[in-house]
């Protein structure tokens, strides 16, 4: 690189972190999800040595407050699509339901049920989906043609006048941009609830939607392809 009079050669990076977000070279994004795995779980280890007593109500205030934002902050970047990936996040929320003395002998799906705690990976599928609705309302400083390529005047839809034109893509990394994953499911959703006055009334459209196709207790994720096929 050339700099007025003077020459500087760049520095080759493995990683770069923006905004809390650890950005690897193969796009991955690997390194950031070990990395908020492990702070999670090292928060896990606190309040295990801290809490003498842990009864359901207090495990959650306390799980949702500190530990959890750890493992969602930012997903709709980095949302995993490797199955070790999804495993790594979803085993810290499964230690940490373990924490419960009256619920840790249950199986992890019975803890959350128990505890209404849908999988991590289900929370990430809704959260993506609130976030589309936020753009194609104007609650987000992005315009729609501007992230993705509408299907307003293809002829011929079904269901909602918001429809997206799910791109082909060769590539996994390609296949798990936000904009290519989120087509299949937002464009199922029905007109009532894509048309929601308001972000709150959308979140119980689709937790109504969801809830009747998935099972959010043992939705663990999986490939791109199979999360937004159902």
């Amino acid at each position: 690189m050339t700099e007025g009079n003077h020459s500087r050669n760049l520095k080759e990076m493995d990683d770069e972190k923006d905004l809390g977000v650890l950005f690897d070279k193969s796009l991955t994004f690997s390194k950031h999800i070990g990395a908020i795995a492990n702070k999670a779980t090292r928060i896990l280890g606190v309040i295990k040595r801290t809490f003498d007593y842990m009864d359901e109500e207090t495990f959650k205030a306390l799980y949702k407050t500190m530990v959890r934002p750890h493992l969602e902050y930012a997903n709709s970047v980095w949302c995993p699509y490797l199955k070790r990936d999804i495993n790594k996040l979803e085993k810290v929320q499964r230690r940490a339901t373990k924490i419960v003395p009256s619920l840790r002998d249950l199986p992890y799906e019975t803890r959350l049920l128990l505890l209404d705690l849908p999988t991590l990976a289900y929370r990430r599928l809704r959260g993506d989906l609130i976030q589309v609705f936020k753009v194609m309302h104007g609650f987000q400083d992005v315009h729609p043609d501007k992230l993705c390529d509408m299907s307003r005047n293809v002829k011929g839809l079904r269901g909602h006048d918001l429809k997206i034109n799910k791109e082909r893509s060769t590539t996994r990394i390609r296949q798990n941009n936000f904009t290519q994953r989120v087509c299949n499911v937002w464009n199922k959703l029905p007109a009532a609830v894509v048309h929601s006055h308001s972000t709150n009334i959308f979140k119980n459209g689709i937790d109504e939607y969801l809830t009747k196709n998935i099972d959010m207790y043992s939705f663990a994720g999986c490939s791109p392809q199979d999360i937004w096929k159902y």
